[in-house]
């Protein structure tokens, strides 16, 4: 009963601390891929600016650090020689300044975006693998202003933003040249002098009064944060739901420490009847049956640690294999002192009823008990 006890606390403990890893390594992830693609803030104009009047008005207003135009275009790709139903995919092609200060996101695979770049793009891994191509492929690109051309896949990127995470970058010169449009965008990115939310709500509601003033009329705007909470909230459905379980685990295991802290109250009466023929009181007698769970509790604490720091990277690795997510380790060390927190509480609560029935044991009851 003990070493069932103990084991199933034990088990509780390890997956408590890799889940927890787990969740703190999606966070800080999550956190790294944002800062890759630089910008707080997003403003979109109803029309195409002019990029070199745009940019210096932006940069004297209060808060902002840099600034660069993108434009955003709405495309489909296919791979060269398929036609027919689903042989075309969504893509929202996004032209970026291919020396961006800004701009320096994660890459999965291949290179970044190099200024000699022709027809060149740097692809959301997810949309990759939905089309089954890959560094070094080519794709054929449809907008819907200029028709179909071929371009190469320089690199892989993980992007959670856009819808179904279908993004593609390329260099805006290359794509503004094909779109007729060479100098122009609608799109502002924004970076702040820091990245709190209160500075990048600040600059947003300063920057659409300011183009309003200015009759250039804003059609949206959107701060990074509120986007990169969004995308944190998608997974900590998945380690909320994990967490549950390790917390169903314990309580089973709690039950069973009350369970195995009772029949040791009731097989070994004679013992508690010697402890109080020699004095000791009620409450002496509660704390030896509480610390005796203590203790399992803090023995199932020490096994758990180099269980669950040891298998946490694999963990979170193979996870984010599953769920598609590139998530690299952060060790969660403030995890290990939640659980002995949690298992502390436990422990004393599955103590309770157990200690409670030995402390009304009379010693002619125990001394009589057979």
């Amino acid at each position: 009963r003990v070493i069932l006890t103990l084991l199933t606390l034990t088990v509780s403990g390890a997956f408590f601390i890799m889940v927890f890893s787990t969740q703190y390594s999606f966070e800080k992830t999550i956190d790294t891929i944002f800062a890759g693609f630089g910008y707080e803030v997003e403003i979109d104009f109803e029309q195409l600016q002019r990029i070199d009047e745009v940019i210096p008005l932006i940069e004297s207003r209060p808060n902002v650090k840099n600034a660069e135009m993108w434009v955003f275009r709405t495309a489909n790709a296919k791979i060269p020689g398929t036609e027919g139903p689903g042989s075309e995919y969504e893509l929202f092609l996004r032209g970026v300044p291919s020396e961006s200060p800004i701009f320096k996101p994660r890459l999965t695979a291949g290179r970044m975006l190099d200024p000699m770049d022709a027809q060149a793009v740097l692809l959301n891994q997810k949309v990759a693998g939905k089309m089954g191509v890959g560094v070094g492929d080519e794709i054929i690109i449809d907008l819907p202003e200029v028709g179909e051309s071929r371009w190469t896949v320089v690199g892989l990127v993980f992007d959670l933003n856009g819808r179904d995470q279908n993004t593609a970058f390329a260099n805006i010169d290359t794509l503004n040249l094909a779109l007729g449009n060479v100098g122009k965008a609608a799109v502002v990115m924004v970076q702040g002098t820091d990245q709190s939310l209160e500075t990048q709500q600040s600059i947003e509601a300063d920057l659409v009064a300011f183009f309003d003033a200015r009759r250039m009329k804003v059609a949206g705007s959107d701060v990074a944060t509120e986007d990169r909470n969004n995308s944190s909230a998608q997974f900590s459905l998945l380690t909320r739901l994990l967490m549950m379980m390790t917390i169903l685990m314990a309580i089973v295991g709690s039950m069973g420490l009350c369970g195995t802290l009772s029949i040791n109250v009731i097989e070994p009466r004679g013992e508690i009847g010697v402890m109080r023929a020699v004095g000791a009181s009620s409450r002496d007698v509660g704390l030896v049956y509480t610390g005796e769970g203590l203790m399992l509790g803090l023995t199932s604490w020490l096994l758990a640690l180099p269980i669950g720091l040891s298998a946490g990277p694999a963990f979170v690795l193979s996870l984010g294999q599953v769920i598609d997510f590139p998530a690299e380790y952060f060790p969660a060390t403030h995890g290990v002192w939640i659980w002995l927190g949690i298992v502390i509480a436990l422990s004393i609560l599955a103590s309770w009823v157990p200690a409670r029935r030995a402390t009304r044991i009379s010693v002619n009851e125990s001394l009589a008990y057979e």
